[in-house]
């Protein structure tokens, strides 16, 4: 009976010892498992990317250039855009995921129209060290023009309301109103020979045409000023990179690789300006490829120190000085 007793204790110890073999096993190997997958690079996520190719768009072509949408594992689909304004459309319109950079007056405008939420992410600042907006005269000019001296005569502006209203402000400031000059609206293109022809007496614009004027001594600039920001006030907001809000909502592992990249493009574009520059050429038209030196160091805000009232602030200056035709509320839309 003792042996019976003996035999059967036995075979159930064998019987818990394999159980006991085999669960350890298993534990084994969905451990092995879940490290594995944990060392396995994670499958590259989508998104496309719409961009200006002018000079503002500068952080997604180093972003692009220096590998760091790659790093956040995105896989970019880049859609060029000759302008800004295209572009902006393209984005409300839900064509492209995410776009940049566009200048704050037609981000404002176009979420009006379309009353669309945006996201602003980082920000291109102008201030006295780095000039976007030049006042140029012809190279020929008295070393002592100034803006006051313009009365009567035509000054070409880019064919936006904003610098439009930006020269507004400038000529006020000078003791001149818009009733004392002729405005005339001409493209990027056209300017530089508009200048030089006579056809126009002056120019307020901004890269590609400024610095081809410049450099191919039609122009120089009027003072060693950036007249936008010293008027309407400094450090000026100049534009910013945007995502539509419901994308980003859907989206936030997508926005936040996105944000992470351009943050750490911004920081490269503002310690190593000169190298981001060169970053720039194969993005921008090849008539300005040559010049892209030539343009002046830019200036950049990481999204961590962008501020929903300096937004707000900007709103609020262009619905006073009818930039924007009614209130716009981009609180809570930074970040």
């Amino acid at each position: 009976m003792k042996t019976l007793k003996n035999i059967g204790k036995n075979i159930l110890h064998k019987e818990v010892t394999v159980m006991r073999n085999i669960f350890l096993a298993t534990l084994a190997i969905m451990i092995l498992f879940v490290a594995g997958c944990a060392t396995q690079p994670s499958e590259s996520q989508d998104v496309t990317i719409g961009y200006s190719a002018l000079r503002i768009s500068l952080p997604v072509f180093v972003a692009v250039e220096n590998g760091y949408f790659e790093e956040q594992g995105l896989n970019v689909n880049l859609e060029r855009f000759d302008t800004a304004q295209p572009l902006m459309q393209a984005l409300v319109a839900g064509t492209v995921d995410v776009a940049g950079y566009t200048a704050l007056p037609i981000t404002y405008n176009s979420m009006l129209r379309s009353e669309k939420e945006l996201y602003f992410v980082t920000a291109m600042m102008e201030d006295q060290q780095h000039l976007i907006s030049y006042f140029l005269v012809k190279s020929d000019a008295s070393e002592d023009t100034t803006v006051a001296d313009f009365r009567g005569k035509k000054i070409g502006v880019l064919p936006t309301i904003a610098y439009q209203k930006w020269l507004e402000v400038i000529l006020k400031e000078n003791g001149l109103s818009l009733d004392d000059v002729e405005v005339v609206p001409l493209a990027p293109t056209l300017q530089p020979s508009a200048l030089g022809s006579g056809q126009v007496d002056a120019l307020f614009t901004n890269d590609p045409a400024a610095t081809t004027a410049i450099q191919q001594n039609i122009a120089r600039k009027i003072s060693g000023e950036a007249l936008v920001p010293k008027y309407l006030g400094e450090p000026f907001i100049f534009g910013s990179f945007n995502i539509e809000k419901s994308y980003a909502d859907a989206n936030p592992e997508v926005t936040q690789k996105v944000i992470a990249a351009l943050d750490k493009a911004v920081e490269f574009v503002n310690e190593k300006p000169t190298e981001a520059k060169e970053a720039m050429k194969k993005y921008v038209h090849a008539s300005q490829q040559d010049y892209v030196q030539f343009y002046p160091d830019a200036s950049y805000q990481p999204t961590s120190t962008t501020k929903d009232e300096d937004f707000q602030n900007v709103a609020d200056q262009y619905l006073g000085i009818g930039i924007i035709p009614s209130w716009l509320q981009v609180g809570g839309l930074i970040k």
